[in-house]
């Protein structure tokens, strides 16, 4: 039986098969940072159940805007000029990028349905691979912004498309998961400290 806030083993299954197909597709243009996220998420999420499970997320979130971007700008307008090779890995990792946001959506809606039905339990301790899932995702964030201040000054750039959606998009995303994860581990720190008090 699964334990408590752990990925059912085929929703872990699909991330670390969708990070695999990824780190496949985007070999070329060496953006191997957030498949490789995506599969360690899915392998360290049974032992550190929420930082393995923000991620998952996060790392799913962020493929989706690079995935999209080079289907929509790069294969799928010229499906016949691009090598054969990249067509069919982007194509593979998109359809289980698909399969995989469909399996996370439900689980979290599960897992929303279960936490109000049951009896309320203290917040989690935060410990350092909370802080360190923190850590890489604010770095991250500063990375992004730092890619994409450099991609306005060099729009050139191999590799990237040539378009804004990409840029914005990825730091629209990359803001959103990073504000929540931190508002959501200041919360637990928070109740933390208040119930430490209340025994006082």
């Amino acid at each position: 039986m699964e334990q408590v806030g752990v990925f059912p083993r085929r929703v872990r299954s699909v991330a670390i098969a969708t990070g695999a197909a990824s780190a496949l597709a985007l070999f070329p243009i060496l953006d191997l940072l957030y498949p490789v996220l995506l599969i360690v998420g899915g392998i360290i999420q049974p032992r550190y159940p929420s930082p393995g499970r923000w991620l998952v997320w996060a790392s799913a979130a962020e493929l989706w805007v690079i995935l999209i971007t080079y289907d929509v700008y790069v294969i799928f307008p010229h499906p016949m000029s691009a090598p054969p090779l990249m067509t069919m890995t982007f194509s593979i990792a998109t359809l289980l990028l698909i399969w995989c946001s469909a399996e996370l959506i439900a689980d979290g809606l599960n897992l929303l349905r279960a936490r109000r039905s049951s009896v309320r339990v203290p917040p989690l301790p935060v410990g350092w691979p909370a802080w360190t899932v923190a850590a890489v995702l604010n770095s991250l964030a500063v990375w992004s912004a730092h890619g994409i201040i450099n991609w306005h000054r060099h729009p050139d750039t191999p590799g990237v498309p040539d378009n804004s959606f990409y840029s914005f998009g990825f730091l629209a995303v990359t803001g959103v998961i990073v504000i929540s994860f931190d508002i959501s581990l200041i919360m637990r720190v928070l109740q933390l400290r208040n119930m430490s008090w209340g025994r006082k």
